[in-house]
This record gives C-alpha cells, structure tokens and sequence, in this order.
C-alpha cells in the first residue's frame, strides 16, 4: 500500500487499517488550514492484501475534516468498526 504510515488494527476477524494525512491547501493562509485532517479505511479478511481492491471496502472522510490527527485516527477506526460491523451482522 506504499510507504504510507497505515495503522491496522483486528476486529472481528478483520484488518481494518487507517491512514490519516494533512489536507494541504496552496494559496491559503496556513492559519486557514491548520488542523485539517482526514482520513482513509480499508477494511479486509485477517492476513488479506489490503492493496487488493477485490477483497478490500475502502470509506475516506469525504469533506468531513478534524482538528487534529488523533481525532482523525480515532474516527476513522470507528468508522472501520461500523463497516466491519455492518459486513458481518450484529456480534453474537
């Protein structure tokens, strides 16, 4: 998946890893921008390739940014766990 700092926790039986970067916006004053961050999930089976698009759900923020880049990881795991949660049903 490159040389991207992607974080992978399991969950339920899947990878879920997130990857959050600094939304960098030239010509805007850098006060303007501070602070937006965003994230990237891709969630697959335990021990799949998560650069294999087949077997791999993929959700970003979208236009949702966050004040810092532990607010961004922390939403993006949730989100993983959501999606995780919605693939396989309610936990027994």
């Amino acid at each position: 998946m490159g040389d991207a700092e992607w974080r992978v926790e399991a969950y339920r039986g899947m990878d879920v890893y997130a990857l959050v970067s600094q939304q960098h916006d030239y010509g805007v004053r850098s006060l303007d921008v501070a602070g937006r961050w965003r994230y990237e999930v891709r969630v697959c089976q335990e021990g799949a390739d998560p650069a294999d698009a087949g077997d791999t759900e993929l959700l970003t923020s979208g236009e949702q940014y966050f004040a810092t880049r532990h607010a961004a990881e922390v939403a993006a795991f949730g989100a993983g766990y959501a999606l995780v949660d919605r693939l396989l049903g309610p936990a027994q």
